[in-house]
């Protein structure tokens, strides 16, 4: 029944390519960019980045457009000059086959054709050489067409190391054109002090007190109903990390952006929209095998691996680097997270994030931001404002 129902969205997916380029009566707007986060969920991750940096380079030049499921709830954009359309929307579609530029960070829209003289970015939303992504020759003859039609003809891909270049770019995503190694764009506020009015706002929305430290606990997606909280010991967490580092902890659980359904912990973060605001006012990770380890990383920060599954997991997914090279503490259970918590030592961490950082080759610069939006100008022939 999946296959069948699959064929039908590819045949549906051919004929709208077909039919849509009716459209192309609507010239392309040079000045007009567009960005997608999350197929449309949420205003974050590399396209935000991206879009306020163009919006200080370019100002009111440019026509910079988002598309959401709920343009409603991001109507505070309209107030910066960021125009706001649906995703499901006529309005969309003449957008996305009139913008010059198109940026997103997962597979984009495989009904819409991909028309000669746009520009397409592809940012991925993650870094690092962790968990397999891609790997079309796998999958099934349908699937495998399904996926490439949501990732054909991209003009530009991001990378945050030489590593994430080869290893997802050129060989899962079997890609041959240009990559930006300049770091990811989201990431650049994770490689200075984090803001006090962004961690005041983290703890506003948690309902937390100022001088209380939090611990994201952010796993990975899984396709099942096991994707929630996998049995983490909230508690016992919470009273190691105040033993180790002092002071008063809480542990704040996040969702994967594609997992429906709620934890059982008690600080639910799963709705707060950008996932480098929550790293930024965290004092430590946890996690799985999420590419968020890239993230933490570069802000020096402790990160305890929380592998509750690792055996299914390698031989369902396995990673593109070995997990017990990984410079993270490595827990399958939670009295080895209590311990790894417990005799957590800096120095040794930092030197072996060093030695990971260059083993992966890093090419984080700070200004992946800046870089991508003069690169956006270019395309679009606009000037920065001076």
């Amino acid at each position: 029944m999946k296959q069948i129902k699959l064929f039908l969205i590819l045949i549906f997916c051919r004929l709208s390519r077909i039919l849509l380029r009716a459209m192309y009566i609507y010239p392309i707007r040079q000045n007009r960019v567009l960005f997608v986060s999350f197929r449309g969920k949420q205003y974050s991750c590399n396209p935000r980045a991206v879009s306020e940096a163009l919006k200080g380079l370019a100002g009111d030049a440019l026509e910079i457009v988002w598309a959401f499921h709920e343009p409603e709830k991001f109507s505070f954009l309209r107030d910066q000059g960021i125009s706001v359309i649906g995703d499901r929307s006529f309005d969309f579609i003449k957008t996305a086959l009139t913008a010059k530029v198109v940026c997103t960070n997962t597979y984009y829209k495989p009904f819409l054709p991909r028309r000669k003289g746009q520009f397409f970015i592809q940012t991925w939303h993650g870094g690092g050489a962790y968990k397999r992504v891609g790997k079309l020759e796998k999958m099934p003859p349908l699937r495998r067409k399904f996926i490439a039609l949501q990732q054909d003809q991209v003009n530009l891909y991001l990378s945050s190391s030489k590593a994430f270049t080869r290893l997802t770019v050129r060989e899962a995503f079997g890609y041959t054109g240009e990559v930006y190694e300049h770091g990811m764009p989201r990431n650049d506020c994770l490689m200075k002090p984090a803001p006090d009015s962004i961690i005041k706002k983290v703890h506003d929305q948690l309902s937390l007190p100022p001088d209380t430290s939090i611990a994201l606990y952010a796993p990975t997606f899984r396709p099942d109903d096991r994707a929630y909280a996998y049995g983490l010991d909230f508690d016992g967490v919470k009273h190691a990390l105040e033993k180790r580092f002092g002071g008063k902890w809480e542990v704040a659980f996040r969702g994967h952006h594609v997992v429906t359904g709620t934890s059982g912990a008690s600080i639910d973060a799963t709705d707060y929209m950008d996932m480098q605001e929550l790293l930024l006012a965290s004092g430590a990770l946890i996690t799985d095998y999420s590419s968020s380890i890239w993230d933490m990383s570069l802000a020096k920060k402790p990160v305890f691996l929380y592998a509750t599954d690792l055996q299914e997991y390698t031989f369902e997914r396995d990673f593109f680097t070995d997990i017990h090279t990984w410079p993270f503490p490595l827990s399958e259970n939670n009295d080895e997270l209590t311990e790894n918590i417990l005799n957590f030592d800096e120095d040794k961490y930092l030197k072996d994030i060093a030695r990971h950082h260059e083993e992966l080759e890093i090419s984080e610069s700070g200004r992946a931001s800046e870089y991508t939006a003069k690169r956006i100008l270019r395309e679009c022939r606009t000037e920065e404002k001076k």
